[in-house]
């Protein structure tokens, strides 16, 4: 089997198309961002990694709390949008209806998950960011749900395919089978 060499910036996975919204001089702001994950069960810690040139990045800083909001595909024109457009030149929040929580990190009613978070840490990087945030609260819009928990197909997730040269944009496929179940066939 032949490989080829690709750019190393390249990512081999499927990413999240999420929301981040802070206060920047003392209104909501919005960006699209795709580098998140969590990383710590409990506390409930998650990661984003900001380009330092972001407009969001100042109310992060300055305020310590955050969001994110996970929109499902139908928002891909509104999420493309804020995610090439500065804070510094257009007022995106119109774009929403906005709610907050208790932290007061502005969240996205159209978004069929939410998460606020206070800032627990911030590593600076050559060119980015890296925000560490324990989640506070989570929400979830109940349309999106089954039995209490969030159904995937109906939420249909934004997602982003890193490929330098070619970012694109997904939805979610159909699922294969459930987590931690579908290879036990291999211990016996």
């Amino acid at each position: 089997m032949k490989k080829s060499k690709l750019d190393q910036r390249y990512s081999p996975y499927q990413m999240p198309g999420v929301i981040i919204g802070t206060i920047v001089e003392e209104k909501p702001n919005f960006m699209l961002c795709t580098w998140v994950s969590r990383v710590n069960r409990n506390p409930p810690i998650w990661m984003t990694s900001i380009n330092k040139k972001h407009y969001t990045m100042e109310g992060i800083h300055k305020n310590k709390i955050f969001s994110m909001n996970f929109p499902s595909s139908n928002l891909v024109k509104e999420a493309d949008y804020i995610g090439t457009t500065s804070g510094r030149e257009r007022d995106k929040s119109s774009l929403f209806n906005i709610f907050y929580g208790q932290t007061q990190a502005p969240m996205i009613e159209e978004c069929p998950i939410n998460i606020e978070f206070t800032v627990e840490s911030i590593i600076e990087y050559p060119d980015h960011y890296i925000v560490l945030g324990t989640a506070i609260n989570t929400y979830a819009t109940e349309q999106y749900l089954s039995d209490g928990i969030p159904a995937m197909k109906k939420i249909n997730p934004l997602i982003y395919t890193g490929a330098e040269k070619q970012p694109t944009y997904w939805s979610i496929g159909e699922k294969i089978g459930d987590a931690f179940k579908i290879g036990k066939g291999f211990k016996q």
